[in-house]
């Protein structure tokens, strides 16, 4: 019988795989991080290409990491062509058949986090597009996060988005960038527009990284890791560890991951997305990361790990696994049918038998019944509009202004935010010719949506009125930073867009015409009524090129101008859109603040401006607070004044687009600009322009403002030409990746810098030619990018200007005579040739790097802040007041900063007492290494001396005051900083001291007798002086420095100093000290401290300055700061910290805990016999208001008495 059963399954098999096909509607295959070959092959991508039968019907995700181990290197590296194969066997897969193939970025392909990882991203998606497979495509593009809506089928849509774009901490496209979206909280609006849309829909959620595992991400270690830890790394390696064996698993718990879902950032994605998706009944999310197949549920979703696809490793089963693998190569399956239920399947891929089978089979969803909708709008009264209607844009901001407020954050414009305009009521169906939405946008306090008209053309209406609650830190929504936020938008004028469009008119400026209206409650709006009804509205179109045409990005367009040296922009229409800008005081103008229409002039594009987002313009407030910001802190907020003051920081913002589309206008084209534009902007046009506001604002200040207008236009003459000068101190010219010629001369007592594209010869047509006055330009930066350039400095060229030229990727020519001083980067695996004068350095390095064009780290502001009010208070000291200044520098190359120099100084006055510190930090003084300068003088230095020894007594007849001291000193450390790894340091360097005392600032006191303490007074009271050195180490990945949950702090230093004079000797001394923070979940609930240290001085003799001490300043909470001192120290301390809740206060909101420790320690003396150690206890609360500052009390016990101990640490600092 089984017989014939066998041949019956035989004859019939193909008919009921027919049948089973013909019922699939959409077949989609899941494989992750298959990004590497096995043996020379890539099994997996051959088991799909051969058992699954790609057809119309086939979708194949790459879910990430589809090359190891840090994406696609250059061309010229010699890993390459194994790369480019991995690539390939991966998108053959569906070659020559209907299917498509999407792939999408994982951490390996961002380079697993490195600096470069943006560039090797960028590298692997122009190999994909290279390659031209129409049903090939990797998205999201150009690293932006997404998301992207893919049409699987009219049932079925696929949301795909990058996930390390979330979690990547080096350079990624961001608010400068041409991203759709370009922060988090737009990227949230995006998802849940799309998710809203898609309410009846299956949608299959697609990233890299798995919002739930059971694998090594998930932070799954069975007691096989903790007993043979080995076999993680091979199976059969059964070493038994006990105890050791727990170090890896815990510690990757307390240092964490950023690839851990554990890891807060990679946390606070998971929860930010899931609040998104939350209510849609049916998603699947797939992802990869873990090397292992699982299907997982929760009370809401289904989740895949398909990462299996070149390594596997161990899953561990629980409560939510359904399936489990984490031993075969394998990929995944979604089977939607056409009746609407989807099966998830998973296949095993055997790498030496090379078959697949299918190892697991469910159905896991039904969508066929439509899930319940939300409330029944059409059931809503909707309240009848005529054509027109009245309207305020914000009446909160006249209604709820107090005296108070009104002085501290000012009157602004909050009248024009109260006033009723007469309106005209939006018909969605009837504006234009009838609108469909398309979409729905915004930025972080608006709301937008772009509408479609008849004719096809994109319209964006957006809200007038603001929220700013989305667009700040969670810890201040809702409080009274938030109410001040969301007031301080009076100070932007809500009609300002209408007059500006009149101005940019009379300056052939290219711009959109708005038109504000009421939108109705309307039920056209569909799921967007809610956020839209009986809203003021702007409406624009999207594309406000001369011809119509549409639009590109400021990053596209400087994309199309580096790839092809024939495309470039206007710069004077530029200027003129600049003058503009700051005619009306419109500070808010970065990259994403402009379009650009382009103009094809057979032999190449030129491109021009279009401005856009007028939310600054006009901006205006008279309150306490802006006037005591804008004076040193944010000058670009004086407003519009009816003069142009600090015009250098009024355009901060825009300090970037200045520099890249400004660098080709000499002084002489400048001054021409803007004598054309003050003449066109005439008091006609300007009082022409803000009659444009509806009459009833104009009739509240409209005069006023065309009067700062006109006044500020005679004042842009001068203030123009002073922000040239600014600019002209350092230019960036840019080449291209074609072929060019770099050609600088002089000409006269000036420089001539010229680019010509080239293409075997030494001439061609000028892509770059500026005059340059040295007087005016110190330093001038030239980029190659890519191609073989040739650079040419001539002989003659004054040494007045620096020069630094980077070559670029390419065989570049270097000849460069005379005595300019100049500098030379490029790659030295590179066939570069060189023909330099002796003021040339050569700075060529193999650094991948070197050749790197950033135009957001060209120029920084200065920081300089004086003076700055320093407060202090302990219980010894007493109160202390002073000032300090800081100052900020930034330089090429230099990050995050050149320089950094503190100075403070404090007066105890109670005490009579100063104390002085300076704190220096100059970055990459040599390669990798810092200078870092610490200097402190005490006069006197006050502190506790109670002896010598583990063992010393604390009289009952004498006061606290009696065991302190008082003398003065001077330190100094000059010490130099190599950076190992971003957490890890070493530092060696000189160190100097200076001690001395006087005897009658201590009558009365301990050191009033120092017999009686073992001490000689000729050395209490005598000259101290050394100088030696310093060197140590120091580890640091704190998650956050002033309330740390995660991570390590490990400082060692061993000191050495040699007497400078006869009273002196020597000293050498070990310290070191490590505090571990761990905490189990995200946010830190539970976090356990852990500090361990100690210390030896190994020199014969010992000052009572140079002791090693304990106490409540040093790791022993309820002893006396200082309490005991020796030669020798340890310590331990064990810290729980429970975090109780998050207050609410509208005032002080912030999280509120409780401290729990326990603190040991002991110290050593020479001769003394001591086997005691002393033993500490206590707790106390913690608040920490905004996140921003620490409040800490907690009482410690001892045998000897009880300490309160009261912290406050801040991350803010008052500037007066």
């Amino acid at each position: 019988m089984k017989y014939l059963f066998a041949l019956f399954m035989v004859s019939t098999g193909h008919v009921l795989l027919a049948q089973t096909n013909d019922s699939v509607a959409s077949r989609i295959i899941l494989v992750g991080d298959a990004g590497a070959l096995v043996n020379g092959k890539h099994p997996v991508a051959s088991a799909i290409k051969k058992y699954m039968h790609p057809d119309k019907k086939t979708t194949i995700v790459y879910l990430g990491d589809n090359l190891y181990q840090f994406g696609l290197p250059d061309e010229g590296n010699r890993n390459y062509n194994v790369s480019r194969s991995v690539l390939d066997s991966q998108m053959n897969v569906a070659a020559n058949t209907p299917a498509h193939v999407y792939m999408i970025p994982g951490n390996h392909d961002w380079s697993n986090g490195r600096d470069y990882g943006w560039e090797s991203l960028l590298r692997q998606e122009a190999y994909v597009n290279l390659m031209k497979e129409k049903n090939v495509e990797f998205i999201p593009k150009e690293g932006c996060p997404g998301p992207v809506e893919v049409e699987i089928s009219k049932d079925v849509v696929m949301i795909v988005f990058d996930s390390q774009w979330f979690l990547h901490q080096k350079d990624k496209p961001g608010v400068e960038w041409d991203c759709p979206c370009k922060t988090q909280n737009e990227f949230m609006i995006q998802l849940s527009d799309m998710l809203r849309k898609n309410y009846n829909k299956l949608v299959i959620m697609a990233c890299h990284h798995p919002f739930m595992s059971n694998g090594v991400h998930g932070g799954y270690y069975g007691l096989k890791q903790h007993i043979f830890p080995f076999t993680d790394m091979k199976k059969n390696l059964w070493i038994p560890l006990p105890v050791l064996g727990s170090i890896y698993p815990i510690s990757r718990s307390v240092f964490g991951s950023p690839q851990d879902i554990s890891y807060p950032a990679y946390t606070n994605m998971v929860n930010m997305i899931r609040a998104q998706t939350r209510l849609h009944p049916n998603i699947i999310y797939a992802t990869g990361h873990d090397h292992s197949l699982q299907l997982l549920k929760d009370t809401s979703h289904y989740y895949i790990v398909s990462g299996a696809g070149c390594h596997t490793s161990r899953a561990e089963k629980s409560k939510n696994s359904l399936y489990i693998n984490g031993d075969s190569l394998g990929f995944a399956v979604l089977e939607i049918s056409k009746n609407k239920t989807v099966t998830c399947k998973f296949y095993t891929v055997d790498i030496d038998s090379e078959t697949t089978r299918e190892t697991y089979s469910k159905n896991i969803i039904d969508f066929s019944k439509p899930p319940t909708l939300r409330e029944d709008t059409a059931k809503l009264q909707i309240p009848p509009y005529t054509d027109y209607y009245e309207a305020a844009a914000g009446l909160r901001y006249k209604k709820k202004a107090t005296d108070l407020k009104r002085l501290v954050l000012g009157n602004n414009y909050r009248d024009v935010w109260g006033q009723p305009v007469k309106l005209k009521v939006f018909r969605i169906k009837e504006e234009h010719g009838g609108f469909k939405i398309k979409s729905m946008g915004g930025g972080k306090q608006t709301k937008s949506l772009t509408l479609e008209d008849k004719n096809g053309k994109e319209w964006a209406l957006r809200t007038v009125e603001k929220d700013p609650e989305e667009a700040l830190p969670e810890n201040l929504r809702s409080t009274m930073a938030s109410e001040i936020v969301q007031d301080m938008i009076s100070a932007a004028q809500p009609y300002a867009p209408l007059p500006i469009a009149s101005m940019a008119a009379s300056e052939h400026i290219a711009h959109a015409t708005p038109q504000f209206f009421l939108v109705p409650d309307d039920l056209a709006f569909g799921v967007y009524r809610p956020l839209f009804a009986n809203k003021v509205c702007m409406l624009e179109p999207k594309d406000a090129s001369w011809d119509g045409t549409d639009t590109k990005g400021s990053i596209k367009i400087f994309n199309e101008m580096t790839e092809d040296n024939n495309k470039r922009v206007i710069q004077t229409e530029v200027l003129k859109a600049r003058l503009l800008d700051i005619l009306v005081a419109d500070w808010d103008r970065h990259m994403d603040q402009f379009k650009w229409g382009v103009r094809d002039t057979g032999q190449g594009k030129l491109y021009y401006p279009i401005p856009k987002d007028r939310d600054q313009a006009f901006f205006h407030s008279d309150g306490l607070l802006i006037a005591y910001l804008s004076r040193k802190r944010l000058p670009f907020l004086k407003g519009l004044t009816y003069k142009i003051h600090d015009i250098n920081h009024l355009a901060v913002v825009s300090k970037d687009f200045d520099r890249l589309f400004l660098n080709d206008l000499d002084s002489k084209e400048w001054d021409s600009v803007t004598t054309v534009f003050r003449r066109q902007m005439t008091d006609t046009a300007i009082q022409k322009a803000v009659k444009q506001m509806p009459p009833e604002i104009y009739a509240l200040d409209g005069k006023e403002t065309a009067d700062k207008l006109i006044s500020r236009r005679n004042d842009l003459g001068k203030k123009s030409m002073k922000y040239y000068d600014f600019l002209a101190k350092q230019v960036t010219v840019l080449g291209s990746n074609k072929t060019e010629l770099f050609k600088v001369y002089n000409e006269g007592k000036n420089v001539r810098v010229q680019v010509l594209a080239h293409e075997g010869k030494d001439s061609g047509f000028v892509m770059y030619d500026r005059l340059f006055d040295p007087a005016k330009t110190k330093e001038i930066r030239l980029y190659g990018l890519r191609g073989n350039d040739k650079f040419d400095i001539s002989a003659n060229v004054p040494n007045k200007t620096f020069l630094r030229v980077i070559g670029g990727k390419g065989d570049d020519t270097f000849h460069i005579t005379g005595n300019i001083k100049n500098y030379l980067y490029d790659l030295n695996t590179e066939k570069n040739y060189v023909d330099k004068g002796s003021y040339t350095k050569n700075r060529f390095s193999s650094h991948p790097n070197v050749n790197d064009y950033d135009f957001t780290d060209q120029y920084q502001y200065n920081v300089f802040h004086f003076p700055r009010i320093n407060l202090g208070y302990n219980a010894d000291d007493g109160f202390m007041a002073g000032f300090g200044l800081w100052y900020r520098k930034y330089a090429f190359r230099k990050a995050p900063y050149s320089s950094e120099q503190r100075l403070s100084v404090l007066f105890a006055t109670s005490q009579k007492a100063m104390q002085a510190k300076y704190r220096a930090l100059f970055v990459d003084v040599l390669p990798k290494t810092d200078l870092v300068i610490n200097a402190e003088i005490m006069n006197p230095a006050l502190g506790n001396f109670f002896g010598f020894g583990n063992n010393t007594k604390v009289s009952q007849d004498s006061s606290i005051k009696y065991y302190r001291v008082r003398y003065k000193d001077i330190a100094g450390d000059f010490l130099f900083r190599y950076k190992v790894a971003s957490v890890f340091s070493v530092f060696a360097g000189p160190s100097i001291y200076r001690y001395w005392n006087d005897q009658k600032n201590n009558e009365n006191y301990i050191l009033g007798k120092p017999s009686h303490v073992g001490l000689d007074s000729s050395d209490v009271y005598g000259v101290k002086a050394y100088a030696g050195g310093k060197a140590g180490f120091l580890i640091n990945n704190l998650n956050n420095e002033l309330f740390p949950t995660r991570g390590i702090n490990w400082l060692t230093t061993f000191t050495q100093l040699q007497p400078l004079n006869k009273n002196s000797s020597p000293l050498t001394k070990l310290e070191s000290d490590m505090t571990v923070y761990a905490s189990m979940s995200f946010p830190a609930k539970w976090v356990t401290v852990l500090r361990l240290g100690g210390g030896h001085i190994y020199s014969n003799s010992l000052e009572y300055f140079q002791a090693l001490t304990l106490g409540a300043n040093n790791y022993l909470r309820g002893f006396r700061k200082n309490r005991f001192s020796g030669n020798s120290l340890a310590y331990g301390s064990l810290e729980f910290r429970v975090k109780l809740f998050d207050s609410k206060s509208y005032v002080l909101p912030g999280q509120v805990g409780l401290v729990a420790f326990n603190d040991v320690g002991r110290v050593w003396l020479k001769g003394e016999e001591s086997h005691q150690w002393h033993y500490a206890y206590g707790g106390g609360f913690y608040y920490v208001p905004y996140n921003m500052v620490l409040v800490s009390a907690t009482v410690g016990f001892s045998k000897e008495e009880h300490i309160v101990n009261f912290t406050l640490g801040t991350k803010l600092n008052l500037t007066f």
